[in-house]
């Protein structure tokens, strides 16, 4: 009896290289991106800046990019879903914790981000005060994490009132953008050195004893 002979399988097609290389260098733009938009407002910026950054031509983000705004744009929209998916992490987490220890968890997240990705609170911290924030490119994506955020704590904490949910979380939300965003300088008025342990342990130490009384006038606390 004759054996069926089994068809081979067909290696996956592989991605053209040409394809591959553009995706890397449009990566390579975006990180030299990143580090000039968390150091410099959007008006300071340059498309030269960003070159210079990176290490290659100018003409090279100008094949990828067009302008300075897409880039902008783009910088701020990754930023978002990165920050929007880690709180979603954070709040599934701590949703069954007591408060005091919610809290506490959850700013050791924050800080663990902040040690991997400093540039996304600087990059808010660098824009927000804008003359026109609206103006920005990117800007609908910045208050998109404000707002989404916002909700899913929302849904998260189905008890408490919804008014001091947001009064709690804008209050959070601009202390912890200026402490992580500004760090340089709210570690240099504390005579301490920018995202070290000592300058992290002062932040989540400052902004607990802040909260914590507004987490006891929301529920008890266990």
């Amino acid at each position: 009896m004759k054996v069926a002979k089994k068809k081979a399988k067909k290696p996956a097609p592989k991605k053209n290289s040409h394809i591959v290389r553009g995706e890397e260098t449009r990566r390579m733009i975006l990180d030299a991106a990143i580090k000039v938009f968390a150091a410099h407002p959007y008006n300071a910026a340059s498309i030269r800046m960003i070159a210079t950054q990176g290490g290659f031509y100018h003409g090279l983000i100008r094949y990828h990019f067009p302008n300075k705004a897409i880039i902008f744009k783009t910088v701020v929209e990754e930023v978002n879903q990165n920050l929007l998916k880690a709180n979603k992490e954070w709040l599934s987490e701590i949703s069954t914790l007591s408060p005091k220890k919610a809290l506490a968890v959850y700013m050791d997240r924050m800080i663990d981000f902040y040690h991997t990705q400093p540039e996304a609170f600087r990059i808010f911290a660098q824009n927000i005060s804008h003359d026109d924030p609206s103006s920005l490119p990117g800007y609908s994506h910045m208050l998109d994490y404000v707002i989404t955020s916002q909700k899913e704590f929302e849904n998260t904490f189905r008890m408490l009132p919804i008014d001091m949910v947001r009064r709690f979380l804008t209050a959070f939300n601009v202390l912890a953008v200026n402490y992580l965003g500004a760090d340089k300088f709210y570690a240099e008025i504390q005579g301490l050195v920018p995202k070290s342990d000592k300058y992290l342990r002062w932040v989540k130490k400052t902004m607990t004893s802040i909260f914590l009384p507004l987490i006891k006038e929301m529920m008890p606390i266990d």
